[in-house]
């Protein structure tokens, strides 16, 4: 992995350079933002332009040297990777984990420079490894890089924070996952944005959606609004009733929000090629003349609305109810 292939990403790459140029790398570093950023690639290509025996005048690892070889090889003695163990949904970083780190970086690199570690997701450190990493931090050994990744700071203790020099990954452009897509999946144009749409701004997620699995999702997801739309009350419970045992329902918010914003476009006069959903504008264009612009900002803010209430772990089934009852109104203004 290089510096060149981080997309998106400029201003962080810039700051690496130029600590690389004057020697002058912080010893702890909190990489902030989304996963699929390429907050890990970018790890991993410091940790090869910090080892590279022979590192390009933009301070790039050459891709030839011995270290780098390691490197493409799957594997460097010196770059080490530390995540949760464990069963469960969340399994944490446990403080045996974090002892074994302290014990080991106190000795000299094996083969480099740099000794490059990455601690990915920082968030799941439990109390007892983060106090213990909190001491390393406070202390770091000569050679040694500590790199964190995160989503935020809030779940991550302050006093590891504060001894951290922040940068923040933000989303990738659309425009740049749309080309990414077509140059590195074979995806036509209008595949490439509607992926691109639904994984925003995360390269890593976008390159790994399954687009069959997408487009037969989005199908079910349009058929289920539809039916809370016209279905009866039976069915419109019954939907409710299971869709709190459902995975998944954060992918069908996204992907009915990204129909009525089609449908918004179209009702506000954009050109077919505006459309994310490429594939369906016959049925976009049948759709679109049943539902006021009102009614379709309402339902845009009906589906967020949901969005909010899942990722907060409400009360799932009722939020469903709720919102499923909103649907069906005739009156739906917006919020």
């Amino acid at each position: 992995m290089f510096f060149r292939d981080i997309v998106g990403q400029e201003r962080v790459i810039g700051f690496l350079r130029q600590a690389l140029k004057h020697d002058q790398m912080p010893h702890a570093l909190l990489f902030l933002g989304n996963a699929g950023v390429g907050r890990g690639s970018t790890a991993q290509a410091l940790a090869q332009a910090l080892n590279c025996e022979d590192r390009q005048a933009d301070q790039d690892a050459c891709g030839r040297c011995r270290s780098c070889r390691w490197f493409a090889g799957g594997g460097h003695p010196d770059f080490w990777q530390i995540g949760p163990e464990g069963e469960g949904a969340h399994p944490p970083i446990k403080i045996e984990q974090i002892r074994v780190l302290r014990r080991q970086v106190s000795f000299s690199p094996l083969a480099g420079s740099w000794r490059v570690v990455l601690l990915k997701p920082a968030e799941s450190l439990n109390e007892e490894a983060a106090n213990a990493l909190l001491k390393t931090l406070e202390e770091p050994p000569e050679g040694n890089v500590f790199i964190l990744t995160a989503v935020g700071e809030r779940d991550l203790l302050p006093t590891i924070v504060s001894r951290c020099r922040r940068l923040t990954f933000g989303a990738i452009p659309q425009a740049v996952l749309i080309r990414e897509l077509q140059q590195r999946r074979g995806l036509s144009p209008e595949q490439a944005s509607l992926v691109a749409a639904i994984n925003y701004g995360s390269l890593g997620q976008a390159l790994e959606e399954d687009l069959e699995d997408l487009l037969a999702r989005r199908n079910k997801a349009v058929s289920e609004l539809e039916m809370l739309h016209r279905g009866s009350i039976t069915e419109v419970l019954h939907w409710a009733e299971q869709g709190k045992k459902a995975v998944g329902l954060d992918r069908l918010v996204l992907l009915g929000r990204l129909w009525y914003r089609d449908l918004l476009a179209l009702a506000s006069g954009a050109s077919p090629g505006q459309v994310v959903n490429q594939d369906c504008l016959e049925e976009l264009a049948r759709q679109q003349p049943q539902v006021t612009v009102p009614v379709i900002l309402a339902r845009l803010e009906a589906l967020t609305r949901l969005q909010r209430q899942v990722r907060a772990n409400l009360n799932v089934e009722l939020a469903l109810n709720n919102f499923s009852f909103q649907w069906r109104g005739e009156g739906l203004v917006p919020v």
